[in-house]
Parts: structure tokens; sequence; C-alpha cells
């Protein structure tokens, strides 16, 4: 009923999925929604009762009634939650999922019945005087690419001529208004904080102390890690090694023998230990540290600081080197470059992984209870990357002048490491020297991170034999450089294309130094990564760079939309004819993938920890799951985009085969930016180099509007 009118419903529409499954307890929640459509619209400030005349589907007692309010919240109205830049394209998206229904039409919301989209006007509000600040049309934002309907009912509304510091709501007559949100230059700063703090969570050998977070625990892995072999002790390590490795011979390219226990190693530990390896970051929501993620991590802070504006000057990111002088970006590199340093065997070879001694994942204690722990074998690889990394700050100018001496020892280390990979290389041949453990730095073998390592050590050293290396082992243009044929800048590949393409402008080496064919190959390569993400976030009717080579796939994982951001921003520092300058767009595609990370989504979750109106408690991360805290450490960034729920033992296959719609339904599935529940997921799970890329760019955000 509407006031004392009956309006009957011309159809219903029913949707179901998990809403919260938490790991180590069960208490399964299910949200179960149900959708009538109307036969008039509802006018705003009408009270409406749905009644149930026959008394059959709910009990007398049970009422629901509510007033249209004016300002009621409307989950169709999706905003970035924590806030906009004051000068910059300012997007928030509007649309529904309405289960059995599809998608809502907005148009029939509204009180006007008007047919014509772009006659529905949005309005911004001052959310304190309720006082009308900006207007709009909400024009269409059609998604392309999955092989079913979905989000082709999407709005948009575009308010960057909005340009007036304060605090707002986002309305829509007949449908409700949004959360509050704030337009303000000081959010850049919430953002590189935010992200700052997840990276100051994740530092091993060393606690986490007030004032700078309340999720504080002692010192961490502070016992000097053992070096295995193949005595009992090590049953377990040496058990690791052959599960992991046991795929080997899928590649016919892996020549050399299973590296199937300690002494399956074509390199030889040379330090029997123990070895002191404070430092760096957990890898991911586990404990162990990887040399290759590590290398990346520092690859792109070093890079953000050289290259992106503004980063290298940033001293107020909230960690505990704050207001020293000294660069806060770059010190949480050194952070990580000082452990790296530590991985290095006496042959100049470098470890592979720092993993708990007895078991394969600490996931029963805090950081500071953790296990005793070992490293894994030496790996060309690993060592590879780690020169690489290394290398790399020992030419990063702003680097060299605040840390003098550590960037001639890393040099050093990096030295030694290009040593040990040209023996290998000598003694087994460049395939023949390539052992396999787990999938990181297993996508090109360890042709990526060879070139990588020439690369960063050609730029520190400007030794030409090493840029000959260089080019006989990179080719950007060819699509052996690109994972799954289509993916740029993958793993060290992109580490080498982008740090070869700005070496000149970073003040590195001088530009005649280059070789020309190989600058234009990589700065093409970047260029085309950046028009590649902007297409995808112009494809995507929430202005996400989703591939549509994974929408055709009708599922998804590990996606994070700081990484396309990220590629964006590198692009954007790339220079173009005045005519066909792709910049501006790039930037706001930047803009409208932090918008969907921050809340700018169909189900308004915002996939940073710590941040928006509405935050996921139950995440793949070790000390949120054994910590006493409910929410888990701030800064933690969540994959934005899941396929579906996967198996967990409380649970089994419940918790996928609970949706409705069905998530593997052919026509009308469960569409997949809505497919989310506040579980333990791991196809969320970050590793750092997400952290790293998410910081850099929002760094150099910050570092161009800090006050």
């Amino acid at each position: 009923m509407r006031g004392d009118k009956t309006i009957a419903a011309t159809a219903v529409s029913f949707k179901r999925r998990v809403l919260y499954a938490p790991l180590k307890k069960r208490d399964l929640r299910i949200a179960n929604c149900l959708y009538l459509q109307l036969a008039e619209p509802v006018t705003d400030g009408q009270t409406v009762e749905v009644r149930n005349p026959s008394k059959k589907l709910w009990p007398p007692t049970t009422r629901f009634k509510a007033k249209a309010g004016l300002l009621r919240y409307s989950p169709a109205i999706h905003i970035n939650q924590v806030g906009y830049l004051l000068n910059y394209s300012k997007k928030a998206m509007v649309g529904f999922f309405l289960g059995s229904l599809g998608e809502l039409d907005v148009s029939s919301t509204s009180s006007t019945a008007q047919s014509a989209v772009s006659n529905i006007q949005f309005h911004v509000i001052d959310a304190q005087s309720g006082n009308d600040v900006f207007k709009g049309p909400l024009l269409p934002r059609h998604d392309v690419g999955f092989p079913f309907v979905c989000y082709q009912n999407v709005l948009g509304a575009d308010f960057s001529g909005l340009k007036t510091t304060g605090e707002y709501r986002l309305l829509v007559p007949g449908l409700g208004a949004s959360f509050r949100f704030l337009i303000d230059d000081a959010v850049a700063g919430a953002f590189a904080r935010a992200y700052a703090l997840g990276i100051y969570h994740q530092r091993c050998g060393a606690a986490n102390d007030l004032p700078f977070t309340r999720f504080v625990h002692k010192e961490c892995h502070a016992a000097p890690a053992e070096v295995p072999d193949m005595s009992r002790k090590f049953e377990h390590v040496n058990h690791e090694l052959e599960h992991e490795s046991a795929n080997y011979k899928d590649n016919p390219r892996h020549i050399a023998p299973q590296l199937k226990n300690v002494a399956s190693s074509l390199y030889p530990f040379i330090n029997k230990g123990p070895i002191d390896l404070r430092g760096g970051h957990h890898d991911a929501g586990d404990y162990s540290k990887y040399t290759i993620n590590s290398a990346s991590f520092i690859h792109f802070l070093i890079f953000a600081a050289d290259v992106f504006p503004g980063v290298s000057d940033l001293d107020n990111l909230g960690l505990p080197e704050i207001g020293d002088g000294k660069s806060d970006i770059l010190q949480e590199a050194k952070w990580e470059a000082d452990f790296l340093a530590k991985m290095q065997d006496a042959d100049g070879g470098f470890y592979f992984l720092v993993y708990p001694r007895d078991r394969t994942y600490e996931d029963n204690v805090r950081p500071d209870a953790g296990d005793p722990q070992v490293v894994f074998p030496k790996t060309t690889s690993a060592t590879a990357a780690a020169t690489a990394a290394l290398a790399q700050c020992a030419s990063s100018p702003t680097f060299k002048r605040q840390f003098p001496e550590a960037a001639s020892l890393y040099l050093a280390r990096a030295k030694k490491g290009w040593d040990f990979l040209e023996r290998a290389i000598a003694k087994f041949g460049k395939d023949g020297a390539y052992q396999k453990i787990t999938h990181y730095g297993d996508e090109f073998m360890h042709n990526d991170e060879l070139a990588w390592a020439a690369c960063e050590l050609f730029i520190a050293t400007q030794d030409p034999e090493y840029q000959k290396k260089l080019i006989a082992w990179l080719d950007p243009s060819n699509a052996t450089t690109r994972k799954w044929g289509w993916l740029r800048l993958y793993d060290a590949y992109g580490a080498a294309i982008r740090s070869y393409a700005f070496a000149a402008k970073a003040g590195k080496v001088k530009h005649e130094a280059l070789q020309p064919l190989l600058l234009d190959q990589c700065e093409n390569e970047i260029a085309t990564a950046g028009e590649e993400q902007l297409r995808r976030a112009q494809n995507c009717a929430y202005g996400t760079s989703f591939p549509e080579e994974t929408k055709r796939s009708r599922t998804a994982g590990w996606y994070f939309s700081s990484d396309a951001a990220f590629d964006l921003a590198v692009a954007s520092q790339l220079e173009y004819p005045p005519k066909n300058d792709p910049r501006p767009k790039m930037l706001e595609a930047l803009l409208t993938n932090l918008n969907y990370e921050q809340g700018c989504n169909p189900i308004n979750v915002d996939y940073v920890t710590g941040l928006g109106w509405w935050r996921q408690r139950e995440i793949v991360h070790q000390y949120s799951q054994n910590d006493r805290r409910i929410l888990p450490p701030t800064g933690i960034p969540l994959g934005n985009i899941q396929g579906g729920f996967g198996w967990l033992d409380l649970y089994q296959k419940q918790l996928g085969q609970l949706s409705f719609p069905s998530d593997g339904a052919q026509d009308l599935p469960y569409p997949v930016y809505d497919r989310w529940g506040d579980s333990f997921n791991l196809s969320q799970e970050f590793v750092i180099p997400n952290q790293a890329r998410a910081l850099a760019y929002l760094g150099m955000a910050h570092g161009a509007n800090a006050p």
C-alpha cells in the first residue's frame, strides 16, 4: 500500500547470497532479498507498507512498513566512500542487480516516469545543510565483454564541475541518496597513508607499535633462519620442495633436474647458517618472504620515487621514520632491500625464500609467536631478481644521496649476484641453469629476471656489456614477454621495460647511451599498456580496468584495480603529441579505478581495510585471523573482483551452492562484479607488490595535492 491506496505488484524478483561466513568458527549468514515491481512509482515522502492479505507468508504481527524519505540510503548509488580530489574527475555510478528480474531500470523509479534516461537528474547536496549544490544528467554506461547480458542499465553521474571543499551526498529523486563523501585534496593523503600503514603492518623482524598503529604486536621472527640439509630435522622442507616442483615437466624447456630436495639443487648451500634475516615484509596473508616478490616490491617503490612527481619528497606517511628529512617511500624500500641483501649466499646466489621449518603455513599464531624458519635453495630466477632490485636502488639519484653507504653495498651485492648467474649459465646453459620451485618467477622461467638484472646493472654502471645482454634478452614488441600473450608489463619483463624507458628521464643515464630501437619499443609497450587499461576502464560500467579477456572466462580472481591504476600512472609520464594526448583520459581512468576500489562498485564495499563506510571483516591474513581484534589491520588490499566462493572446511561447497542465481548459470548468472561475501576467499589475497604499486601511484596523487 502507498498511503491509503493499494498498488499491485506486477512482478517479483529474488536473489540470495552468503553475506558472512568466517573461517574459524561457523557463523553462516545469508542475505535473502525479495524485490517487488510496482504498477506505479512511489513518491518521495510517502509511507509504503507491504501487506500479506492471506497471512500465509508472515504473521500479522510482522509489518514491513517504511517511509520513502527523500534522503533514504540507496544501495543502488555508488560513490568513492572516502572522497574525491578537488580539481579532478569526480564520478559516481547508479545501478543495481535485482536477481531473477535482472537489472534495475532506474527510469522506472522516477516519480515522473521519464522514459529517456538522459532526462533523469542527479543532485549533489551538502551533507550538513541539505542544500542542492550541483546537478546533472545520469548518462548510460554499458559494460562490454561478458558472454552474457549484464550491467547494461548502469548510469554514470559526473560532478567534476563541483570544486568546493565539503562533505556531500549524491541524490537521485525517487531512488534515495548515497553514503556521505568528501571533496577535499586531503583524501589523497588518506589513501596513501592507509596503504603505507598496511605495508607497515607487513613489516617482519620488528614490532608494530603505538602511536603508529593500534594493531600492535611484539617483534616477530627475530630468530636466525636455519639452512636445511637432508637430515630428518628438515623432512618437511624437502617434502615441500618435492611437492612444489612436481610439475616441472609440464614445461618442455625445463631441462634441469627436478629440485625435489636440498641435495638436488644445482647450487649447494655455502653458508651453513644460521642466518640473521630479520627485516623485509611478510609476502602476503602468511608470514613467508619470497625473494622475487621482495625484488618487485622494491622496484615499484624506487621507480615511483625516481619517476612520479613529488613521491620522493614525501616524509609524512605516518611511519616511524616520519619527519626525519628522508623519503618515506625510499625508507620502506630500504627496509626490504636491507633484508634482500642478507639473502645472498657466499657464492653470490640468493635464496628463494624464507619459510616455516616444520609446516606450510603459520595459520594459528600471531606473527610474534611465529615458527622457526628456514631458507629454500638458491635459484637463478631469485638471484637475478634480487640482483636487479639492488642495482636499481644503487642507481636511484635520491636513494644514493640519502643512503650512500647502502647504495654502494647494494651495487656490490648486485655485481656478485651477476657473477653467480654468469657462472651458472656457462656451466649448465641458459635453460639448463633454471630450476623451478614454486610458481613465483616461473612464468617465463628466469628469462625475464635475467633481462631485468642486465637492465638495472647497465643503468647503475653504464657498462655497455650489460646493455648487450639486455638487447639480446629483451624484445618488448614480442608477445612472449606478456603473460598469456596479452597481459603487458608482467613481472620482471615489465620492470625492465619501465626502468629502461625512464632511465634518462630519471637522470640515471644520458639519453644517447640508450639503444634507440629498444627505447622506442619500451616506450611503445608502456603506452600501449596504458591505452589498454584506459579502454578496459571505458568498457566497464563501473570504471575499473577489468580485462575483456578475463570477462570471457566468466570468472575472476586476484584482481586489484590499483594494478591497472599504476599502469595508467606510468603511461601518463610519457610524452605524447598534443593533438592525440591520451593523458587526461588516462588520469580519469586512474581515478575510476581508485573509485571502484574505494566503494564505487555494485556492492558498495571498500576493498582496502580501514577505509570506507562498509568494510570487510574476514580476510586472508593470518595476523588478522589470530588477533583478538574483530576488524583486520588497516591498509590491507583485498581482491576487487572474485569469481565466487572457494572451498572452506566448515562449509565445504555450501557457500557457492547457496547463491541464486547461480554463479555458473549460462544465460543469467549472478553478475561478476556483485559476487562478494564477507568470507575467507583465497582469490582476494594480496601480495606485497600489489601494495607497492598502489602506494606508488597514490603517493603521486598525494605529492601533487599535499597542502
